[in-house]
């Protein structure tokens, strides 16, 4: 978000206080919007690797004991175990990459509302896109 160079016809609108608490809760969402979007690529690629972990979790015996990270120490488990917790972790990260999206979403919402209630007062003067 930067000002333009204003046209002689638009150098002259005042901008309210009401004007700067918009035009920050615009730079609000849109800071929010990126670390959001920063997460959910974050969460999904886990999300891709557990899946791909559970996947040959499948074919291991499930009596067979496997190295498994629990915070920061490996423990060994039976591998029927380490399936049970990898299904879990699954379900943890699609709830976590579910509530970003919708975050996002009203992110994006509140900033198609504000820029319309900006453009409309700023017209030109106003930038709200992304360089």
């Amino acid at each position: 978000m930067k000002m333009l160079e204003a046209d002689a016809s638009d150098a002259d609108i005042p901008v309210t206080y009401e004007d700067q608490k918009n035009i920050n809760a615009f730079s609000k969402l849109n800071s929010r919007s990126d670390e959001v979007a920063e997460l959910l690529e974050a969460i999904k690629k886990e999300l891709e690797d557990t899946e791909e972990i559970e996947t040959e979790m499948e074919l291991v015996d499930e009596d067979e004991l496997i190295m498994y990270k629990l915070d920061s120490t490996f423990v060994h488990l039976p591998a029927a175990e380490v399936l049970e917790l990898l299904q879990e972790s699954l379900a943890k990260l699609r709830e976590k990459s579910e509530a970003l999206e919708t975050e996002r979403d009203e992110c994006v919402d509140g900033m198609k509302s504000l820029k319309a209630v900006l453009y409309a007062k700023f017209g030109t003067s106003i930038n709200l896109e992304r360089d």
